[in-house]
């Protein structure tokens, strides 16, 4: 194998690997409106197995959709092209897979590439508490929620990871983008964000 083409198919790979993490922060703003803040999490109530299967599944489905989209724009573009992608289908992907499962389903960040991107009001505390586990909760609106972590994998430094160890040609095309980005500066295993989901009823 040529060394062109290896490195097509790690780029390929890598991008597969942090879907969940890639420039993860394009997808919130996009899917849906957060909840009102009067919209809090109810102590002690937790959803059914069935809700929580439901969440997770969607988190599956909208890593499922944006890695393949993106490893099929590695395959043509490179990993310039995969940014791209990222801040401006991700929204849309996401949307989509929120139609498809009735229910909202988004990502935020630790520290965020977009500033848009907040997390709905009532994931603010489990944010603030740098929850790194799966968490499900029932709202005082009666939906289900869930807020799922994402640890940054070795893969995902090629776009998190401290700004000396990113690639010039990455990184200038992640400063134009976002200009503002916060999103760097991450180490491997370090939480870098979560999914958030609501459920409503029904």
């Amino acid at each position: 194998m040529n060394h062109t083409r290896f490195n097509i198919l790690f780029w390929v790979a890598s991008l597969a690997m942090v879907a969940n993490g890639c420039s993860s922060d394009s997808t919130t703003t996009g899917v849906t409106e957060a909840e009102p803040s009067s919209v809090t999490i109810v102590p002690g109530d937790k959803p059914t197995q069935e809700q929580q299967d439901r969440m997770l599944a969607a988190k599956d489905a909208l890593f499922s959709r944006l890695s393949g989209r993106l490893m099929e724009v590695m395959g043509s573009g490179g990993p310039v092209a995969a940014i791209t992608v990222c801040q401006q289908e991700a929204a849309t992907i996401a949307s989509e897979v929120s139609a498809a499962q009735g229910l909202q389903i988004g990502r935020t960040g630790v520290r965020l590439r977009n500033p848009n991107n907040l997390a709905p009001e009532w994931a603010s505390s489990l944010i603030k508490a740098s929850t790194d586990t799966p968490t499900f909760v029932k709202l005082s609106n009666g939906h289900s929620a869930a807020l799922l972590p994402i640890k940054l994998q070795g893969q995902c430094l090629m776009c998190h990871g401290p700004k000396e160890q990113i690639a010039p040609v990455i990184q200038g095309h992640l400063t134009k983008l976002y200009p503002n980005d916060e999103a760097t500066g991450f180490e491997e295993g370090e939480l870098r964000g979560w999914f958030w989901i609501d459920l409503p009823n029904g």
